[in-house]
């Protein structure tokens, strides 16, 4: 009994010993298959559990990995987002010298994507991007060629977390990254390369090949970049890859929504200088429209808005345009107070005087009478008035029938005037050309000095608006926003 069961087992362990250099012998050697076969057939046998482990990794070390990427789709949520959803084909090639095979029918390779889950493949996976989004199918295609060569592609769809220069926002460029990194593999025993376009300088790095039917929907790619991660391994010796997406924001949709508009209500909370003070209904009617309307399109749009803790060129843009608005508001108070004021009667009896019309005083005097010579000034205007008015007179008086100028009265008589002992005639003004005396209010104010408020405020408030919006958009859309971008 004892020499029975001895028997058997080395019958046991010859037969084991002998189906393992079977399979030892297989696996080494290239497989020739009949032309009656398809491609299901042949795969099936090359991929046998006996023949073929999809647990085990090429005998190659390293094994080269190359890897390529095609952009299909460009997507994000809206302009001011930073999340971009991004759809792509990523090709991958190795060889696998366990798949060689000779086909008496010269096929150039073999469909092989029923067979996905039976063929070894690299442990890849992308990281630092975000989130993956679920698409079906997620592999497109797998081929085996004679040499053992597997080209796989695989369907990818990410939600990237990209990094703007949100100080400048809408002006930044955002950019989104993701990489490519073995799971279990180190460098030793894989390695990933890109292929497809590459730089002339530098091999390591190239670009995205763009599908010809690429879509883009709110995210405007400028530039692409595929790397090789220096010195970014943080958990350890393993090959890497990373992908640079450089995007730009549509700026065209900002000043038609943002900017466009500002300018309109800012300039329109100007044109309560051009209207009377005694207009109040009109001037607060346009003072109060435009500073609700500015905060309903302000706010609207500053929901949709990332939120940061530092201010961003929207603050400022923000900011100005109200201020603008609101001082122009408060312009129309400060007028229409002061004219009040002027004119009332109490205030002339008690003479008081006003802080704020005695600085205007001092301005006006400044502005306009410090040169008086000088053309376009106030002072220019009315040192001219004087000769203009003296020579008109001598003219109409010549003109004038003798039996009217026999009626004229005295006043309109030419008196001698005694200067350094000659007689000079002098020219007295008629009552009809005399300009009746504007009533002053305490202090020897006018309601035409206050009316120079206004007067200065058409000027000062349009030119200092044109100065702040040329400042901002030189400094952030042509030069901080050029900057943004780095290739």
């Amino acid at each position: 009994m004892g020499y029975i069961v001895l028997g058997m087992r080395i019958s046991l362990v010859s037969i084991l010993f002998l189906l393992l250099s079977c399979s030892s012998s297989l696996s080494q050697s290239t497989s020739t298959f009949s032309e009656s076969l398809n491609d299901k057939q042949i795969l099936d046998r090359l991929v046998h559990s006996q023949r073929y482990d999809r647990r085990i990794k090429p005998d190659i070390k390293p094994l080269h990995v190359n890897v390529s990427v095609v952009l299909l789709s460009l997507s994000s949520p809206d302009e001011s987002s930073l999340h971009y959803e991004v759809e792509f084909l990523m090709h991958q090639r190795w060889t696998d010298p366990r798949l060689t095979y000779s086909d008496a029918r010269n096929r150039p390779y073999l469909n092989a994507l029923a067979h996905h889950t039976k063929i070894w493949k690299p442990d890849l996976y992308i990281i630092k991007h975000g989130s993956y989004k679920s698409i079906n199918p997620t592999e497109v295609s797998l081929r085996v060629y004679k040499n053992g060569t597997i080209f796989y592609t695989m369907r990818r769809h990410l939600v990237l977390n990209c990094v703007g220069d949100l100080h400048i926002f809408p002006f930044d460029s955002p950019m989104c990254t993701f990489s490519i990194e073995s799971v279990s593999s180190t460098r030793s025993q894989m390695e990933f390369h890109w292929s497809g376009l590459m730089r002339g300088d530098d091999s390591s790095a190239g670009s995205i090949v763009l599908s010809p039917l690429l879509k883009q929907h709110n995210a405007y790619l400028i530039h692409n970049e595929t790397l090789v991660c220096e010195g970014e391994e943080w958990r350890g010796d393993f090959s890497c890859l990373k992908v640079q997406l450089h995007f730009t924001r549509d700026k065209w949709f900002y000043y038609t929504t943002v900017f466009v508009p500002g300018l309109i209500l800012v300039t329109s909370s100007f044109v309560t200088f051009w209207i009377e003070w005694n207009a109040e209904p009109s001037r607060v009617m346009l003072g109060v429209t435009t500073m609700l309307n500015f905060f309903t399109t302000s706010n609207k749009f500053r929901s949709k808005l990332p939120v940061v803790s530092n201010l961003t060129a929207m603050n400022m843009w923000d900011g100005i345009c109200m201020f603008f608005i609101y001082a122009s508001f408060l312009e129309f108070m400060v007028v229409n107070y002061l004219a009040r004021w002027v004119q009332d009667p109490e205030n002339n009896k008690k003479k008081r005087e006003n802080a704020i019309l005695d600085s205007l005083r001092i301005v006006s005097t400044t502005l306009d009478l410090k040169h008086p010579e000088k053309a376009g000034t106030l002072g220019g205007q009315l040192h001219s008035f004087g000769g203009n008015l003296e020579t008109k007179l001598k003219e109409v008086k010549t003109k004038l029938p003798t039996e009217i100028t026999s009626k004229v009265p005295a006043i309109m008589q030419e008196k001698p005037l005694e200067k350094n002992g000659e007689e000079t005639p002098a020219v007295v003004v008629p009552p009809a050309a005399v300009v009746e005396e504007e009533p002053q209010g305490p202090g020897g104010y006018t309601l035409t000095s206050v009316k120079k408020i206004d007067t200065y405020s058409r000027r000062i408030f349009p030119c200092s608006y044109i100065c702040f919006v040329l400042y901002f958009f030189i400094r952030y859309h042509l030069i901080e926003g050029d900057l943004s971008i780095e290739f």
